[in-house]
């Protein structure tokens, strides 16, 4: 019965609308939906062309804004058969159009076949009601979202759903695995790719804390930055990143998995692409490249009705396009020479302040926006420091080095961003963990904010002079 319901659901997930000018054209989801609500009411699973024909051509004209057409009917009715769940009876005798690419309408409504969903296809979804809420939360999810007043109703379905679309839907929220094999073994789909489909084919993207990716929450959006596919060289628009696009440019929730350091694999969240951006990152190979960079927002379920309304304000803002955080800044790993640091903090100052000067607007993606070209103020902040906490006063560990050798400094706005502090190299300062925290919490912080303001401030006037 698992192996049955494992190829219903890959079945089900390789379903995919006929591509028109106007847009997808829904009849055969919509068809197989209808089939659907017929076999979890236990009526007969073949059903004649005529019946078929009156019954879903006043529907397909509500709900698809079609013509009221027997065409219309005679599309799905025939080639729904190509997708492994549907079947009509002795299709070879039907006469066909000039082109053998379908039957006559004559030639239907004189014969009158029957048809109807596959025998396994139809033993399953009439008598498991939980696998035909499956199939139908999958298919509404996927091609009806959100399903329009009174869609379920029409179809049959609306007692089998009832409030139920997103619980239906397997894997469910929070469910966790050892590894990829033992997801694979349950759900379907490939065992080592971080941008990949389930069996039911809708996408999921794995983030890995031990793994080469720097993904990481985005400050207290709770947005997610997601690393693009591709381990070296520069990242491309293909592959997983051409996948996430489709997503991106289609506004459809995708699985978001996460394994933390030491723990299992957890179904975190659906989650939608608000954003794509473009970054300077490092590959396994340790050469700088370009990679991009994936705005994740979590949403509650698939169901575009049950997405914040902030979410849905970042999805009319996003144009799709790539907002590229690497022009004008060259690739960190370059000559270490003071010439070549002084020139690089230039640059990435630069591309800070243009990011300064257009923040008159207060939404979600420019928060993101904020987050990201502050990376640029960041580095430059820490190229600024040579290593060494710019606290003149400091009392602590100033060039302390992890095992890596890296400094252990951390970048703060002297004056807080929530208190109009600017996002800008010569507001910030790297400072060691211990004038962190005096910086912060101790009795003496206001006397020294305002120093280290001051020297931020000469710091920063020191490498641009001499940066030209």
């Amino acid at each position: 019965m698992a192996a049955l319901e494992a190829e219903l659901m890959k079945l089900v997930g390789e379903l995919t609308p006929a591509k028109r000018i106007e847009g997808p054209a829904l009849h055969r989801p919509f068809l197989l939906l209808w089939a659907v609500g017929k076999a979890v009411q236990g009526e007969v699973r073949e059903h004649r062309w005529s019946t078929i024909r009156d019954a879903l051509g006043p529907l397909m004209t509500t709900y698809l804004d079609v013509p009221a057409s027997a065409d219309q009917v005679l599309y799905p009715f025939w080639h729904l058969q190509g997708s492994g769940l549907w079947e009509l009876a002795d299709a070879e005798s039907l006469t066909l159009t000039s082109n053998g690419r379908r039957p006559t309408l004559n030639a239907l409504n004189s014969s009158d076949p029957v048809a109807g969903l596959t025998p396994s296809a139809y033993e399953l979804l009439s008598t498991d009601p939980e696998m035909a809420a499956r199939v139908a939360s999958h298919v509404v999810s996927t091609f009806f979202n959100p399903p329009l007043p009174g869609f379920l109703e029409d179809l049959g379905l609306a007692d089998l759903m009832a409030d139920r679309i997103e619980d239906a839907l397997r894997p469910q929220v929070g469910e966790s695995f050892p590894n990829r094999n033992a997801i694979s073994d349950a759900y379907g789909g490939n065992r080592v790719m971080g941008i990949t489909p389930l069996r039911d084919r809708i996408l999921s993207v794995y983030s890995d804390d031990e793994g080469p990716y720097q993904d990481a929450p985005i400050n207290e959006l709770g947005w997610i930055g997601y690393t693009g596919d591709g381990l070296t060289g520069h990242q491309q628009m293909v592959s997983g990143n051409r996948s996430l696009q489709a997503y991106q440019q289609q506004q459809r929730a995708l699985r978001y998995w996460h394994k933390p350091d030491g723990g299992q694999w957890t179904f975190e969240a659906w989650v939608v692409v608000v954003q794509v951006r473009q970054r300077w990152g490092v590959g396994t190979d340790r050469l700088a490249r370009r990679e991009f960079v994936w705005v994740l927002a979590p949403v509650p379920s698939p169901l575009r009705n049950t997405w914040p309304a902030d979410v849905l304000a970042a999805l009319e803002e996003d144009d799709w396009t790539v907002r590229d955080d690497t022009e004008g800044i060259p690739a960190g790993g370059g000559p270490s020479d003071a010439s070549s640091r002084r020139d690089r903090y230039r640059r990435l100052t630069a591309a800070a302040q243009r990011t300064a000067d257009r923040r008159t607007r207060r939404s979600r993606l420019v928060e993101v926006e904020r987050y990201y070209r502050s990376v640029s103020a960041r580095e430059a902040v820490l190229i600024r420091s040579e290593d060494t906490c710019e606290n003149r006063t400091c009392l602590g560990h100033p060039t302390e080095r992890t095992d890596a050798g890296a400094a252990i400094l951390e970048v703060d706005h002297v004056n807080p961003l929530a208190r109009g502090g600017a996002d800008t190299p010569e507001a910030m300062i790297a400072l060691c963990p211990n004038c962190h925290a005096l910086k912060t919490r101790g009795r003496n912080r206001k006397k020294l904010q305002s120093l280290l303001l001051k020297t931020a401030r000469l710091r920063h006037e020191e490498f641009m002079s001499a940066a030209g």
